[in-house]
């Protein structure tokens, strides 16, 4: 047995083992499925210390033979860093292919953007906080190997970025992903193009060209899917356009050529739209708009990336920090407390109007603030914002 086959052995995991975790497959225990196979969540037995656990059993005909993945084995059991999904182990006893790493509780990316209810819960720290490490593990792809090999993942995309309970981003899926040299900084591997077609890089899907600048490009994507609130791959109306487009086509048509924004609040999501610092929202969006340029060698590096969105969060942090952010969100707070629920003018009794379920009577009605109040907390807001700036 190879020295790689010996590291692997202490990882494999009996069938038998899987088999009572997922309920012998249960549809009960699926959480996913794709190409690729299906994926049930388990809980493991004590001896491998009763973990709650992701199980993906993949697909024979799905492309991945055992050499495959073997190589993929050898690849994610190497990966040591927080923002890579922890290999758990394998099996593939009866000519299986299972790998079980650890359980993401929050799912993926690309599931809070499919789900209004979902995406709206992050706020713009949280947004810029999974992109700082999602970023951190794509550096650590690309650089934290040792001296002599990087992992070009092929394959980033809002779909394979996972959240923990802690909203902690976590890279997964390494089915595609290519081992390169690190020690040639040109480093490319020639390879038939695969990956998902709206993150895809233009350059390897064209050249078959695959870089470490490719990861960038679709992470790229994925930074405008978390601003903007929308899937890459969904075509949607942008601030006052009437026809749906894809949202790469609109961040060609908003940056020109100078990276001068012509109308950068058109790519915001609305829901984070009163509570996002333009300057923060701008910083992240021009580092984004470098990551997806057509031309290779203008992208940026990753440590390039991570410093501009920890640039982002910090003037965000500080924006939600502030006795003026505190103050006008209580004052709106307040003012909404308990909204009367609009009654339908034609029903019957139209003079119990906004008397309904939803309505504030007495006390609560109290507990608003009055117009006047509202102009008075307003204007020591803007005349505190005045003295900050004169003392600037």
């Amino acid at each position: 047995m190879s020295s790689s086959g010996e590291n692997l052995e202490k990882y494999r995991i009996p069938l038998h083992e899987i088999l009572r975790a997922t309920r012998n497959f249960s549809s009960e225990t699926l959480i996913g499925d794709g190409g690729f196979g299906f994926v049930h969540i388990g809980k493991l037995s004590e001896e491998w210390n009763e973990r709650t656990v992701a199980i993906k059993r993949l697909n024979r005909d799905g492309g991945q033979g055992n050499n495959e993945f073997r190589n993929e084995l050898e690849m994610i059991s190497s990966f040591h860093h927080p923002n890579i999904i922890t290999f758990i182990g394998y099996c593939d006893e009866a000519n299986e292919m299972i790998i079980v790493s650890e359980f993401a509780k929050n799912q993926s990316l690309d599931h809070h953007l499919q789900k209004p209810d979902k995406i709206r819960g992050l706020t713009w720290a949280q947004r810029l906080k999974i992109c700082l490490g999602a970023a951190k593990g794509l550096k650590y792809l690309h650089s934290g190997l040792g001296e002599d090999k990087r992992v070009i993942h092929r394959d980033v995309k809002s779909g394979n970025i996972l959240l923990d309970e802690n909203l902690e981003a976590k890279i997964c899926d390494f089915g595609l992903s290519k081992f390169g040299a690190r020690n040639q900084e040109d480093s490319q591997v020639h390879t038939k193009v695969a990956g998902t077609r709206f993150y895809m890089d233009p350059v390897y899907n064209e050249r078959s060209r695959l870089t470490k600048e490719s990861d960038v490009y679709s992470f790229g994507v994925v930074m405008f899917e978390m601003s903007s609130g929308t899937l890459v791959y969904r075509e949607k109306c942008f601030g006052d356009d009437a026809k749906p487009q894809y949202l790469i086509d609109v961040v060609r048509s908003v940056y020109d050529d100078d990276k001068k924004a012509a109308a950068p609040d058109k790519l915001i999501d609305h829901y984070i739209k009163d509570h996002a610092d333009m300057n923060s929202f701008d910083s992240f969006n021009k580092i984004a708009h470098e990551c997806v340029n057509l031309k290779l060698e203008k992208r940026p590096t990753l440590e390039r990336v991570i410093r501009k969105i920890e640039q982002a969060l910090t003037i965000q942090l500080k924006h939600d920090e502030s006795p003026t952010t505190r103050s006008l969100e209580k004052v709106a707070y307040r003012c909404i407390k308990r909204c009367p629920r609009r009654q339908d003018m034609s029903r019957k009794g139209g003079r119990n109007r906004g008397r309904g379920p939803g309505a504030p009577r007495g006390r609560e009605l109290r507990a608003r603030y009055t117009m006047n109040e509202v102009v008075d907390r307003i204007e020591d807001a803007v005349e505190f914002v005045a003295n900050e700036n004169k003392l600037a």
